[in-house]
Parts: structure tokens; C-alpha cells; sequence
């Protein structure tokens, strides 16, 4: 559980290797990992198992679009195990609460975070936003900042939350029922 806590809560990336170790052989944690996504709704990305840049991990390669990382995200309370990695991505650390979880409402999340092969960072967030009329909405945003750098990311995606939280009509969005 520690070493969940800390990928999750701290996006401590020594934590998330030791977790993609302990499920095998690269090719077999890939198949382990798609089967999760699949069965929280995500069935068409193919997790990458070859390190791909010096430096970073194969898995965190892995080409993820928005959409099917929301359809990920809304389909995790589905899963039957998925209650302890719900309680911690509502536990993230105070350097990591930023975007959705600045939002001004109670919020599940998890970041992400890179460079590109020329320096500039993608930055990408995924969460379940509690918001004020007591629904629940699952939400992916990403940007890759006009300068490249991870704290321009960040502060977009802090004022794309907020304005999302503000001008969300939950009323009209399809929900998920397990």
C-alpha cells in the first residue's frame, strides 16, 4: 500500500515502476494494464512496453487520449478494487493540487506530467469532481503550454478547472452507472 500511496498521492515515480515491476515481464504488466483500462471502460489503448526515450518509463510513453482516459476515469468506481486508489487519488499531497484539484469542490485525481522529445511539456490531469448539486463528474484535461514549461501547465490547467466547475451543466452530461 505504500508504494501505491506514493505514486498516487506524491506521482513519486520510483513508486510507479516498483508497481509496474511487481506485474511482470514489461509485455505482461502492458496486458495488465489494458486489462484494468478495459474493464473501467477504456478499451482501446495499448499500454507501451518498450522504453521509448532514455529516462522515462515505457509505460508512462503510452499514447492516452482524452477521451478514452475519461471513459477510464468515470468507469473506476465500477471497478470492484478500485475503492483504495479512489480514497488516495482524494489524498493528493498540497504540491500536487493543482487543476482539478484546485477546483473549489471536492475532487479524486491524478496528475501527469513530461517533456516531449524537444523539451516541452505536456501536462494532463484526470479526476472525479464532487460537484454542488451532489453529482459526480469525470473529468480529463491536458495542455501542452505555447512556452513548453510545466508551470505554465499548471496554472492552465488550475483556471480551465475553476472554469469548468463554474460552467458545468451536469444536468446535460450522460452519467455512468455501474
Amino acid at each position: 500500500m505504500s508504494l501505491l500511496r506514493r505514486a498516487i498521492t506524491a506521482s513519486d515515480n520510483q513508486a510507479a515502476e516498483q508497481l509496474w515491476s511487481s506485474l511482470g515481464a514489461p509485455r505482461t504488466a502492458g496486458r495488465a494494464v489494458e486489462r484494468a483500462l478495459a474493464a473501467a471502460g477504456d478499451t482501446s489503448t495499448k499500454v507501451q512496453t518498450r522504453r521509448t526515450r532514455a529516462g522515462f518509463t515505457s509505460f508512462g510513453q503510452t499514447r492516452w487520449p482524452l477521451t478514452s482516459q475519461q471513459r477510464f476515469v468515470a468507469g473506476l468506481p465500477c471497478l470492484p478494487a478500485s475503492a483504495p486508489i479512489l480514497r488516495l487519488m482524494g489524498q493528493v499531497i498540497a504540491s500536487q493540487q493543482w487543476g482539478l484539484g484546485s477546483s473549489r469542490v471536492p475532487a479524486r485525481i491524478k496528475g501527469g506530467w513530461g517533456p516531449d522529445s524537444a523539451g516541452r511539456y505536456l501536462v494532463r490531469q484526470m479526476g472525479l469532481l464532487e460537484l454542488p448539486n451532489g453529482r459526480t463528474v469525470a473529468v480529463s484535461v491536458a495542455t501542452i503550454p505555447a512556452d513548453g514549461r510545466y508551470d505554465t501547465g499548471v496554472r492552465s490547467l488550475t483556471r480551465i478547472a475553476r472554469w469548468l466547475v463554474q460552467h458545468l451543466d451536469v444536468n446535460g452530461v450522460p452519467g455512468r452507472r455501474c
